[in-house]
């Protein structure tokens, strides 16, 4: 068995006003782990190993995945620092959403929590057949989302799906993707 995955990029609409404020909250999140930082960080493990217990404080009502994915963005700033600038007013608003917590729903909607009792909802623009079908296949439970990259207007999401490529027999899944 071997690991396929399919990557797709999507317009993409905000329906509600909790992923607004989501995406603004998750840069300030990434700038958190940005300030506390130093050099003798050398490893992601030491960086979020000494700081997840205060983000977990300074940030109680969001679901802990996002420390994790929030930790990991800051983490690849600080090793590219000097090819990316770490101040918060010169980079955009994205947010990166974990596998573990992303889910597509009916009408190509994706959901995730944010907060105890919040949730944000994604209206994603399929605009080939490829897309209809494959977001199609992701609801019936042929593809897993992988980690996610959001912004106000599109969202980058790998569909991961395990293939045997030694059996003469094609996949009918990947077959109905290349018409």
């Amino acid at each position: 068995m071997y690991k396929f995955v399919l990557s797709e990029l999507f317009e993409c609409r905000l329906v509600d006003s909790e992923t607004y404020v989501f995406l603004s909250q998750f840069r300030k999140f990434v700038q958190w782990w940005l300030d506390q930082a130093c050099e003798s960080h050398r490893s992601y493990d030491g960086l979020r190993d000494s700081f997840y217990k205060k983000w977990r404080v300074d940030w109680k009502d969001y679901n802990s995945q996002h420390a994790q994915t929030s930790s990991l963005v800051a983490y690849g700033m600080l090793k590219s620092s000097n090819q990316l600038s770490t101040k918060e007013n010169e980079w955009a608003s994205f947010a990166v959403i974990s596998p573990s917590i992303v889910k597509l729903e009916e009408k190509d909607r994706l959901v995730f929590p944010t907060r105890l009792a919040k949730k944000a909802c994604v209206q994603l623009v399929p605009k080939t057949d490829a897309q209809r079908v494959l977001l199609e296949q992701a609801q019936n439970g042929y593809w897993k989302l992988g980690q996610t990259f959001l912004t106000d207007k599109w969202c980058a999401i790998p569909f991961t799906r395990y293939l045997d490529l030694t059996s003469e027999k094609k996949d009918p899944i990947v077959q109905e993707l290349l018409k």
